[in-house]
């Protein structure tokens, strides 16, 4: 990495398998990189937001030191996800391609201090696990109510038809509904 140029991008020359436990710090002071690719299904927390946990996330994670000496991890996570859909219940492939920018920080005073392009990673521990990283970056992409764009939800074309045909309104089990909120 030279001077000046961008930290949350970092192209690995070497790398290894991802350990199961590491200190951030030793992992910082020998600059270790970490490229690979992971099970969704090994990933309990994700899994549960998942409609379907087949498939895998790749990432990419270096630890080094910027140009102000703080301790940071870069790279990036991407994966297909399959997500269900809040308006309709469908499934759907939602894609993750997330930057990671971490600064490893011992409390609150300095997450405050860390430049803007560093989210805080709080280590209190003497040994993280970089999985973790992993699945916090997939869980932090996801949409708080995944839904299909509009025009390809069977929900959001049914109400869409039902507002404009009254036929297909009135088979509808609240055109009831409907029809006394038109009338106030």
């Amino acid at each position: 990495l030279t001077r000046g140029s961008n930290p949350r991008y970092i192209c690995p020359l070497m790398s290894s398998p991802l350990p199961d436990l590491l200190d951030p710090w030793r992992a910082v002071a020998g600059r270790s990189n970490f490229s690979g690719r992971l099970p969704l299904s090994g990933l309990s927390r994700l899994r549960e937001m998942l409609h379907d946990d087949s498939g895998e996330v790749a990432y990419r994670l270096a630890f080094w030191r910027d140009e102000g000496q703080r301790a940071v991890v870069t790279g990036e996570v991407r994966a297909s996800l399959t997500v269900q859909c809040q308006r309709c219940l469908g499934s759907f492939g939602y894609e993750v391609n997330a930057k990671v920018a971490l600064a490893l920080v011992h409390g609150m005073d300095e997450a405050r201090q860390l430049p803007e392009q560093y989210d805080p990673l709080m280590v209190t521990e003497s040994l993280i696990r970089p999985g973790d990283l992993i699945e916090e970056e997939l869980l932090l992409s996801l949409p708080q109510i995944p839904m299909h764009d509009a025009e390809y939800c069977t929900a959001a074309v049914e109400a869409a038809i039902a507002e404009t045909d009254p036929d297909v309104a009135e088979a509808h089990p609240f055109a009831v509904l409907s029809s006394l909120k038109r009338e106030h």
